[in-house]
């Protein structure tokens, strides 16, 4: 499955946009507010309309706060009307099959149309109807900013919302709970230790769990080995330092990582079992991403394009982030840049960071920090008042009271208030 084309109407802030993305990885950049987060939710239901086709898996539908909105003002109070339709269009490939989609909400208070999606449902369900051994499924899979500090409900409706590693499992149970935006750290922990346990029994290697590890070394930095630790009940990760750390205690960036890593892993070979230790780099699918950089220090951001690009080629990943390091690192990828006009473009030549926080993020002089172009803004400035004080300028006392308040402001510099002064004593 790939995403060629999203249209949406009247959905979030976007009254109607076209976006095209890229086969293989596309980067969301924009300032707060440009709706990098409203196109991820655009997508879920989008590339979630493929479980239309999956009996038993429920795909996602328009809520109401999807809806755009628009204000008008009705004598001394403003209101908030939705406007509907509400749509989100696609048009890709799905099992060989080139194909357009559409799931529309007519009304705040109705539910999601599925008989835009007719052509696509049933052409899943052929293919899932007919499961052969040799049928790859594609995956699909949404993380958010919460991806792992909410963990999942459990309780009685625990089947609805995280699959369960007891027992025997249909291979689609990988996509329970897939577009759900958060990562169930305790899942991980269980199939990990239930693969582990069937490889004892077994007293063989599973190439399964082989494939999970090697994505946890392909994607979190300076790990060389990964296991379960029975004796602590916890999955444990042994650095190229010798270090080694528990999944619980490691820091945000190696968790968020690890945890990240390890799902998309589990769900390729849960989808694809025939496929083996191949089924990270052989699955076809969708991921979303949101704050792709959350918790990374920059020297990863640097890499974690490369490292899941190399760990899961084939399938389609769409992030966004405010990173201007990750913008750097997109060799041949694509962006999208919202501050612009929206539309997709390959990166290939070589940026600085300032070149690219500057010319794709909008941020003024990135050489300096804000604080310097502060005092150099209020330089300039006191040197022009400085030109008041040998002048019969009526504002005479005022200039001077202004270059008092100057002086007082950068007085924590005193190198820089010296200098000032030092200009001010020669005007007089």
């Amino acid at each position: 499955m790939r995403i060629e084309k999203l249209i949406v109407s009247n959905f979030k802030k976007f009254e109607e946009k076209t976006f095209e993305f890229h086969p293989q990885f596309t980067l969301l950049v924009g300032e707060n507010g440009t709706g990098k987060t409203a196109i991820l939710d655009a997508l879920n239901i989008g590339a979630g309309a493929y479980l239309l086709g999956i009996p038993e898996m429920q795909a996602p539908s328009i809520k109401r706060k999807f809806i755009r909105r628009e204000t008008r003002q009705n004598g001394e109070f403003a209101t908030f009307e939705p406007i509907v339709p509400c749509a989100v269009s696609c048009t890709g490939q799905v099992h060989g099959s080139n194909l357009s989609w559409t799931r529309t909400l007519s009304s705040s208070r109705g539910r999601t149309d599925r008989a835009g999606a007719t052509k696509l449902r049933v052409r899943v369900e052929e293919i899932y109807q007919a499961n052969g051994q040799e049928t790859n499924f594609p995956l699909i899979a949404c993380y958010g900013t919460n991806r792992l500090w909410i963990e999942p409900r459990t309780g009685s409706s625990v089947s609805s919302v995280v699959r369960q590693p007891i027992g025997k499992q249909s291979r689609f149970e990988a996509y329970r709970g897939c577009l759900n935006t958060a990562i169930s750290s305790e899942f991980v922990r269980r199939w990990v230790k239930k693969m582990e346990l069937i490889k004892l029994r077994k007293e063989r290697r599973l190439k399964s769990i082989d494939a999970v590890y090697s994505a946890v070394i392909g994607c979190v930095e300076g790990v060389r080995e990964v296991w379960y630790d029975f004796e602590h009940d916890d999955i444990s990760l042994e650095f190229g330092s010798g270090e080694m750390s528990l999944f619980e205690i490691l820091s945000d960036g190696q968790r968020s990582m690890t945890a990240l890593a390890a799902d998309l892993a589990m769900r390729c070979v849960q989808l694809n079992p025939h496929l083996s230790s191949e089924a990270p780099h052989e699955t076809e699918g969708v991921v979303l991403i949101d704050e792709l950089d959350l918790h990374l220090h920059p020297n990863w951001q640097r890499g974690v394009v490369r490292n899941l690009v190399s760990l899961f080629p084939k399938l389609q990943f769409v992030a966004t982030t405010h990173s201007p390091f990750i913008v750097q690192s997109l060799d041949g990828q694509g962006l999208i840049n919202l501050n612009d006009v929206g539309t997709l473009e390959e990166r290939r030549e070589i940026f600085s960071i300032e070149d690219v926080a500057e010319e794709t993020m909008g941020v003024e002089s990135p050489q300096r920090s804000k604080w310097f172009l502060k005092m150099e803004a209020a330089a300039l400035h006191y040197y022009k008042l400085l030109e008041h004080l040998d002048s019969d300028d009526p504002k005479v006392e005022e200039a001077k009271a202004e270059l008092d308040r100057i002086e007082n402001r950068f007085s924590d510099y005193p190198a820089y208030s010296a200098l000032l002064k030092l200009h001010r004593s020669a005007a007089q």
